[in-house]
């Protein structure tokens, strides 16, 4: 295999490109000078968009405003800055009239501004003596070379030697119905939403497993496409996602410190406490002038329809300050989850999860009005399906069973299902060759809380027996366990730069920065 890789990151979406631009500009912040080698594993044709942020219908909006989002946690309005320097053409050919910091604009778009940030961050590095290799294949699997504190990375490519490895191969694909994997006019992920809208009959009855973000995607796609078949979306719960605000706090919400965080601990064996931490944001939302209205933090009803006008109605009469604070704890909320005992947080999966992601995954206006159109024609239904509600292919289609109120079943006939659940981070229930890898040979292990142990310090994998894997660590979806929140770019960007930090010190220090 010849001389060892010095870095590889493997993954070459949002998370990876966050990193190696971060890395790139930590070394150009030391001087580097030297011959240092990283090679980048990324199967798909770009680098940089990964498949949240590939080519798409612009009817895929972020839910994270334009000035808010970026490659670099130092610099949230790089993004915005890209496309100023662009110019209008850019704005023009996703249908955009004029740019707006708080606008949601379409995901396609922060995919090229990821593309460039790769171009950009690879010249940079050229500059600089640094080598960087583009493979064009999948990491198959992982084994560490005890003899030289290496790892083997196996790939359709061959096989390579690193010395250290960082982990952003992305989302796991959902492992839910997989029965009816290979059922025609199945589609186990909305995405590309180009393809459904391509593949699915204009006037086919469509069912959407799940009511959130990406069943949003989903329906948005086909009907603003010209889809005229009936549509019904079901979920456990039938709860849309909180709109996002459109009208701004009186005055900017200070983000929590994770030593404010800590302070919050009463009882170092009781560890942090839901009401310790509910208490905390309470006196914060107080505190911004915003009263305690509990109706509007937690929801507005079972009524999809009626509980959406009431979004739409708070989301662009209010500032929703609740929203705000809720989002500033991004900047610390992985040291509240650390600081939590696992009796508190079992207690949080079991009892506050679901709504907390329906509360927190808020989505865009255009979309929330546009949903609420469907609604109001009853070209949409939304309906909650429970944890036994049943969903089997049958002739000429599928049969979606929902419980009823009197104990019977209601039957609901489709000629295609769109599975919309969203992304797994489980595991062990995953058969992705990578992961399988990891965990048989005893590298990695799997967090009870989704996606693999690591040790929250450094980012690096613990492996079967607890111990410290040094030379590899992990970033993105497959890091929630010990980070919680990492579903989220700002938080990614933030955990990319701190592994950045210490990755370049970690080479610094065997002379490869000399």
């Amino acid at each position: 295999m010849g001389k060892p890789i010095d870095l590889a990151v493997v993954g070459g979406g949002s998370t990876a490109m966050s990193f190696l631009a971060q890395f790139v500009a930590e070394l150009d912040r030391a001087d580097y000078s030297g011959s240092l080698r990283v090679a980048v594993f990324e199967p798909l044709p770009d680098v940089g968009p990964g498949e949240p942020y590939a080519k798409d219908l612009a009817t895929n909006l972020l839910n994270i405003p334009a000035g808010r989002m970026s490659a670099y946690a130092e610099n949230r309005g790089h993004f915005l800055e890209w496309i100023k320097g662009r110019g209008p053409e850019i704005l023009e050919k996703y249908g955009i009239r004029e740019l707006d910091a708080g606008a949601f604009l379409p995901r396609p778009l922060f995919g090229e501004y990821l593309i460039d940030v790769w171009r950009t961050l690879c010249a940079q590095a050229k500059e600089l003596g640094i080598r960087i290799d583009r493979v064009q294949a999948r990491v198959d699997g992982i084994d560490v070379l005890r003899e030289d504190e290496s790892a083997c990375l196996e790939t359709s490519a061959g096989e390579f030697r690193a010395k250290r490895i960082v982990l952003c191969n992305g989302n796991l694909p959902t492992v839910s119905y997989a029965e009816l994997q290979g059922c025609k006019a199945y589609f186990n992920s909305p995405y590309p939403v180009a393809d459904l809208v391509r593949r699915v009959g204009c006037d086919a009855s469509v069912g959407v497993i799940g009511s959130s973000l990406s069943a949003i995607d989903a329906i948005v796609a086909l009907k603003e496409s010209g889809h005229a078949g009936p549509m019904l979306a079901v979920s456990r719960s039938g709860r849309l996602p909180a709109v996002r605000g459109t009208v701004a706090s009186p005055a900017p919400i200070v983000p929590p410190t994770a030593q404010e965080i800590a302070a919050l601990v009463r009882c170092n064996e009781g560890g942090l406490t839901l009401e310790d931490l509910y208490a905390f944001l309470s006196e914060r939302l107080a505190a911004s002038g915003d009263g305690l209205d509990l109706i509007d933090i937690m929801g507005y009803g079972d009524d999809p329809k009626e509980a959406l006008g009431r979004e739409i109605l708070a989301s662009s009469t209010l500032p929703r300050n609740w929203q705000a604070i809720a989002i500033s704890l991004n900047e610390a909320i992985e040291h509240a989850w650390k600081l939590m005992r696992d009796a508190e947080r079992r207690r949080f999966q079991t009892q506050w999860r679901s709504l907390w992601m329906t509360r927190r995954a808020t989505f865009p206006m255009a979309n929330a009005t546009r949903i609420k159109r469907y609604l109001d024609s009853g070209a949409l239904r939304i309906h909650a399906g429970r944890s036994d509600m049943e969903i089997k292919a049958a002739d000429k289609g599928f049969e979606i069973r929902l419980p009823d109120a009197p104990g019977g079943t209601t039957v609901h006939r489709v000629d295609c299902i769109v599975n919309a659940t969203g992304m797994s981070t489980d595991v062990s229930l995953s058969r992705d060759p990578l992961v399988r890898s990891l965990l048989e040979r005893g590298i990695a292990r799997a967090d009870p809380y989704g996606g693999f142990s690591l040790d929250f310090d450094t980012g690096c994998l613990l492996d079967a027996k607890g111990g410290l894997v040094q030379n590899i660590s992990v970033l993105g979806s497959l890091a929630v366990g010990t980070y919680f929140w990492t579903m989220s770019l700002d938080v990614n960007a933030r955990l990319a730069l701190d592994q950045a930090r210490k990755i370049a010190g970690e080479l610094s220090t065997v002379g490869l920065l000399a």
